[in-house]
């Protein structure tokens, strides 16, 4: 059955690509949550607000507690007070449609005596209170304002659960527009319950920052990026189906590449094609209504509207389109801040105010002294430079459109093309923000060493001989990665397969551990070159000089591999080099290992106990219940238990630990126990090559000083590391 819609403007079945977010907002409306504030960042266009609208009808028609409230703030909003009042019959409108189980209220043209006459008996006296007590607040605008916000607070206190679902997507970046949406935000999480909020990503800080009664420490996250590119060609496929727009495979993939997988722009560029009666079946029809589309339909007035917002007058408007189109097309596309100011002739808070409103909207990007033009959206672009053209050089509109459609049709293929290349590239950015300190074989990273010992060789017999490999290298903790363009506009590289990957070898955070792995994917039909490998290895060292990355390692990937010479080089330059054959296994092996490291444990124990006070015979009497359970002899019984005993004595002696506590972990496994200790807090003075051995484990007379060697002798596998903000102990004893 097709769940019928009462605020979403699009068919649940037809919502594509939102399933895990929609799941997450469902969840979060349940009493039971532990987060308060679900937040969901948004990217402009990328159908934010239809999320909310989709959750709201999904959680009407689930029925329960608590009732489902949604509230989205309008640009065309002109007062406090006028949200204020829109928020109160908002309220009580879907209060009511929610409880008379009637959705067709929820939108109806109510008066506040028809509100009254259609609830419930059992509701009547609470919501002629709230009317009468908002019609006496009318005296005081700031008293309305409060009390209106203030309703989910005063359901709370009546017994009556409410889940609201607010939308600050169109809240403009104006101070006082924000600090409303703040105040309506704040005021919400004053009443402690669960809710979730949507702003534009680049806003959601301002409208969360500083809320009382610890929501910030208690909230949820779910970034809203555009679609993906699957996704987004279904919103097309159903869309053109609607609508009664015959379309192909290629065009309905350039529609989606060139308006950037934004179903808010796809779905009016195909709501202008059904006006227009127009077939979208070649790549010069859809670009003849797209630049009709820019020069005066619906992609014209999307811009518009938020360009009208920005620029108030006339001239502004002008002077604005001019700045912005020259430094799209700068050699250096950073500007100062200062010579903007300066051609912008405005003052210091009205030009505060339009790059703040630029930026959030993510027309450019402005950070510290600089600024440039968002380069990533191709509509964005072209609206600015037609509108450049129009009504800063007065240029005939006819040659404007046939410049522009000649300009988009040439770019077409190559729109296409970069689709393509992406879509066949091996996602070196997924593969490397996976590396989380795996060992794998150090082959796998040198193609001299892999084919000379695999060349010709079946998949399984490749597999048996890494398997037995044993110079291994241990990959770093990758923490951040981007493309290498996101860093550099100098270095020529494909942005699609040259990435920057941050990290940290054995994931110690500090400053000698940290590495910065430069990743590049190279075109080469045949062995790559001598050559080919040496102009790469100079374009990422050049980067990195650019960036000032101290320790660096490259990694060239190529297709059939590297000829010898190559192999020589890169050698020499102690760079990192794979063929796509060598990806396939690596990519194998950490997929492995991370689900290994994934799966859930046959049984868990945990336990906290306080340092000191002979506590941890608490644990150790704990620990021999379990070993019984699994049959292990005594002997082996008694080794475990004095192996706990000795790792918790060491952590209380030699940590640094701020809440003098010890965190144990107790594992079972089809053949063996798995006990970890761990304590926050550093370990003093380690002594190299002897990892997790302190200086005092080294004797000075102190009785612990050979506490960790004991514990190896009793257990079959240890393993010690520092985690995030202590040590960790994991000891390992097999039932044999």
């Amino acid at each position: 059955m097709v769940q019928p819609r009462i605020l979403a403007r699009v068919n649940r079945d037809e919502f594509f690509g939102r399933d895990a977010e929609l799941r997450q907002i469902v969840q979060q409306a349940s009493p039971l949550t532990a987060a308060r504030m679900l937040a969901l960042p948004a990217a402009p266009d990328a159908g934010g607000s239809e999320l909310l609208r989709q959750s709201y009808d999904h959680l009407f028609a689930r029925r329960g507690d608590p009732f489902p409230f949604h509230f989205a703030f309008r640009r065309s909003e002109s007062t406090d007070i006028d949200v204020a009042r829109r928020f109160f019959q908002t309220f009580l409108q879907q209060y009511i449609a929610y409880r008379r189980v009637d959705p067709s209220l929820c939108q109806a043209p109510l008066t506040f005596h028809d509100l009254l006459e259609l609830a419930l008996p059992g509701d009547y006296e609470l919501v002629n209170s709230l009317i009468e007590a908002f019609q006496r607040e009318q005296v005081s605008s700031e008293n309305l304002i409060t009390f209106c916000f203030g309703l989910p607070h005063r359901f709370k206190g009546e017994g009556r659960g409410v889940f609201p679902l607010i939308d600050c997507l169109a809240v403009r970046p104006f101070q006082d527009d924000v600090m409303l949406a703040h105040r309506l935000v704040s005021a919400i999480g004053n009443a402690q319950i669960p809710m979730a909020v949507a702003g534009l990503r680049r806003q959601m800080n301002e409208l969360i920052h500083g809320l009382d009664n610890g929501v910030n420490d208690t909230n949820s996250i779910i970034h809203i990026e555009r679609l993906s590119d699957d996704s987004a060609r279904r919103v097309v496929d159903v869309l053109a189906r609607r609508y009664g727009i015959e379309m192909n495979e290629p065009t309905r993939d350039l529609v989606v590449q060139q308006l950037n997988n934004s179903p808010a722009l796809i779905a009016e560029l195909l709501q202008s094609a059904r006006e227009a009666q127009t077939n979208l079946t070649s790549f010069l029809a859809c670009q003849r209504l797209y630049v009709d589309d820019l020069m005066g339909g619906r992609l014209k007035r999307h811009f518009d509207r938020i360009v009208d917002l920005i620029a108030t007058g006339a001239q502004t408007r002008r002077t604005l389109f001019r700045l912005l189109y020259e430094s799209s097309l700068s050699e250096t596309p950073k500007s100062s801040l200062w010579a903007w100011k300066k051609r912008l002739g405005l003052a210091a808070p009205e030009f505060e105010r339009v790059i703040d409103a630029l930026h959030t909207w993510e027309l450019v990007n402005s950070s510290g002294a600089l600024i440039e033009v968002n380069a990533e959206s191709s509509a964005w672009l072209d609206y600015l430079r037609v509108h450049y053209a129009i009504e800063v050089t007065a240029e005939p509109r006819a040659r404007v459109v046939a410049t522009t459609l000649l300009d988009t049709l040439k770019r077409a293929p190559q729109t296409m093309a970069r689709k393509y290349r992406r879509e066949a590239a091996l996602s070196l950015q997924e593969l490397v923000v996976r590396f989380d300190c795996q060992s794998v074989p150090s082959s796998l990273f040198h193609n001299d060493r892999f084919a000379a010992a695999y060349r010709g060789e079946d998949a399984d017999v490749i597999e048996s001989g890494l398997d037995t490999e044993s110079e291994l290298t241990r990959l770093p903790q990758i923490v951040y990665a981007a493309t290498c363009s996101a860093y550099s506009s100098t270095v020529a590289c494909d942005s699609e397969r040259c990435v920057v990957a941050h990290g940290f070898e054995a994931a110690e955070y500090t400053e000698e551990n940290e590495v910065v792995w430069l990743v590049a994917e190279i075109d080469s039909k045949l062995e790559a070159s001598r050559e080919l490998a040496e102009e790469w290895c100079n374009r990422l060292s050049a980067l990195a000089r650019e960036n000032g990355f101290v320790r660096t390692r490259i990694w060239l990937v190529a297709r059939e591999g590297f000829s010898e010479s190559a192999s020589e080089l890169l050698n020499q330059r102690e760079a990192l080099f794979s063929s796509h054959r060598q990806i396939k296994f690596l990519t194998s092996r950490i997929q492995s290992a991370a689900s290994t490291t994934a799966a859930p444990a046959a049984d868990e124990y945990e336990m906290v106990i306080p340092m000191g006070d002979d506590s941890e015979l608490i644990a150790a009497h704990t620990l021999e219940q379990i070993a019984r359970r699994l049959n292990f002899r005594p002997e082996a019984i008694n080794q475990i238990k004095t192996a706990l005993v000795e790792a918790c004595i060491n952590a209380t002696e030699h940590s640094l630990s701020p809440d003098r506590k010890i965190y144990q972990r107790f594992v079972v496994e089809d053949d063996k126990l798995v006990v970890t200790v761990a304590s926050r807090g550093v370990v003093p003075e380690q002594v190299a090559g002897q990892p997790g051995e302190s200086a005092v484990d080294q004797g000075n007379g102190s009785r612990r000083g050979w506490g960790l060697k004991l514990i190896k002798t009793l257990m079959d596998e240890v393993e010690f590391e520092r985690v995030d903000d202590g040590t960790q102990l994991k000891m390992t004893k097999y039932n044999r």
